[in-house]
Formats: structure tokens, sequence, C-alpha cells
């Protein structure tokens, strides 16, 4: 069974740059908090709210205890 993502296609800028942040802290080995994502994006908490809701929603990445990871993806780490 697979699962559905939404088109990346669908997906602003900002909301790329939200999806590849949480990607390099996946690949470490690691979960992306919301302080972590604030300092490096350097946007208002609000508009990182926003895309992450809209990333977990297209299940493009998933919310952990520990932040956000990547959902289901079709590329080799």
């Amino acid at each position: 069974m697979t699962e559905e993502r939404g088109d990346v296609q669908e997906l602003s800028d900002f909301e790329l740059v939200v999806y590849e942040t949480v990607a390099e802290i996946d690949k470490g080995g690691g979960a992306a908090g919301i302080e972590d994502l604030t300092r490096l994006i350097e946007r208002p908490e609000e508009d990182i709210w926003a895309a992450l809701s809209h990333l977990v929603s297209a299940n493009h990445l998933h919310s952990t205890a520990k932040g956000f990871v990547l959902g289901p993806h079709d590329w080799a780490p």
C-alpha cells in the first residue's frame, strides 16, 4: 500500500524552503522543531506553522513527538 502525497507543483516557494530545511535536518537523523525552523529560515513563526500545516496535510512531512520529518518520498538519502 502506498501513501498518497500532494503534487509538489502545488507548493509555494516558501513551502519548498520549509520542506528543504526539514529534509536537511531529517537526512542528518534529526527531526525539525519549530525553534530550529524559525532560526534557520528567519521568517515569522506563523508563516512557518502555516507552511508546515500544508506540508503535513499534503503528506510531504510528518509530525512526530520530536518534530517534523519527511513523509514518503521516492528518492534515496
